[in-house]
């Protein structure tokens, strides 16, 4: 199957850089456009600095990524529910994203409702740190 759009979820942390790179590789290999999201589940609102911020550091990684970003979305609120209007929106039809093999990530993962909330193929990307 040949991929027209994939959105790539990054946490802004150093393991997003796996994910990145697993992406930036389908995305090569498809020759398809690429976007990268951040969702903040910890917050209910930002401060017009502390979005900013956000953006930047999205924007920071889509420039050392090596490959065109179509477009980079910050955003908070329910990992499921603002990906998979994102995936409405822009048409996507691949969600990258990581999953750390912890005992906390084991008992509250999101991957199941992002699983059955997003309407595209879900590629989790597993992380060891």
């Amino acid at each position: 199957m040949s991929y027209e759009h994939i959105l790539v979820a990054v946490d802004l942390s150093q393991s997003s850089q796996e994910v990145i790179e697993k992406a930036v590789s389908l995305a090569r290999s498809a020759k398809c456009k690429l976007s990268f999201a951040h969702v903040n589940v910890d917050r209910v609102a930002l401060t017009p600095k502390e979005q900013q911020t956000l953006e930047e550091e999205l924007q920071a990684l889509a420039e050392q990524c090596g490959y065109p970003i179509t477009d980079t979305f910050a955003v908070i609120g329910d990992l499921h529910i603002k990906l998979s209007g994102i995936v409405k929106r822009k048409n996507i039809d691949l969600v990258v994203c990581g999953h750390h093999h912890k005992l906390f990530s084991r008992l509250f993962s999101s991957i199941p409702k992002l699983a059955n909330a997003v309407e595209a193929d879900l590629l989790i990307v597993y992380l060891n740190q």
